[in-house]
C-alpha cells in the first residue's frame, strides 16, 4: 500500500486536529505514503501543513517553497513551529532510531506548550512510549477492531496490503 492513512483514518485525523489542545501522536513503523496522505488532507481542508523531513527541514506540503532556515534539526524545527501564531499543522515522523533518541532527549529537557493555534502530530515507533507523550499528548488510535489495514471483499476481511 502506498497510502499512509486510509480515507477514514484521514477524516478521523482531521477531526482530532480541529479539536486538539495538546500534541497528538500515532504509532506507525513505516512512513511510506505519508506525504501523499497528508497533502490530500491539506488540499481538502486548506490548512497550512508542514512535514518535517530529516536532514531537510520543514516542508510545506502544498507548495515547492524551500524549508525555513535552521529547521533541519528536530529541536529547532519544533521551536520554529511553536513560534507560529496562525493555524498550522506540523507533522514530525520520529520513528527512526536516531530521531526517536533525539526527540526523547528534547522532551526530557523541554515541555513545549502545544495548546495554541498550531497543531502537532508526532509519528512514534510502534511499541514505544515516552513520559512526555503519556502526560502531555493524546494518542490517536486508528484501530477499527481489526489488527492491521483490512478491507471487506466478497464477504471476507482481507489485508489491504494483499490487494493487487
Amino acid at each position: 500500500m502506498s497510502e499512509f492513512l486510509s480515507s477514514h483514518e484521514l477524516l478521523n485525523l482531521e477531526d482530532e486536529l480541529r479539536t486538539a489542545s495538546q500534541a497528538l501522536y500515532v504509532h506507525k513503523n513505516s512512513v511510506e505514503g505519508l506525504p501523499k496522505s497528508l497533502k490530500s488532507l491539506s488540499l481538502r481542508t486548506g490548512w497550512a501543513t508542514y512535514l518535517w523531513v530529516k536532514e531537510q527541514g520543514l516542508m510545506n506540503l502544498k507548495s515547492s517553497e524551500p524549508p525555513p532556515p535552521k529547521t533541519r534539526d528536530f529541536s529547532a524545527a519544533v521551536k520554529f513551529a511553536s513560534d507560529r501564531k496562525h493555524f498550522s499543522v506540523f507533522i514530525f515522523p520520529i520513528n527512526d532510531k536516531d530521531t526517536w533518541l533525539e526527540a526523547k532527549l528534547f522532551f526530557s529537557r523541554n515541555t513545549p506548550d502545544f495548546s495554541g493555534a498550531v497543531k502537532f502530530l508526532f509519528i512514534l515507533p510502534k511499541g514505544s512510549s515516552h513520559q512526555f507523550f503519556a502526560i502531555h499528548g493524546k494518542i490517536i488510535d486508528f484501530n477499527m477492531g481489526l489488527d492491521g489495514n483490512y478491507v471487506l471483499r466478497d464477504g471476507k476481511w482481507i489485508s489491504a496490503n494483499e490487494l493487487p
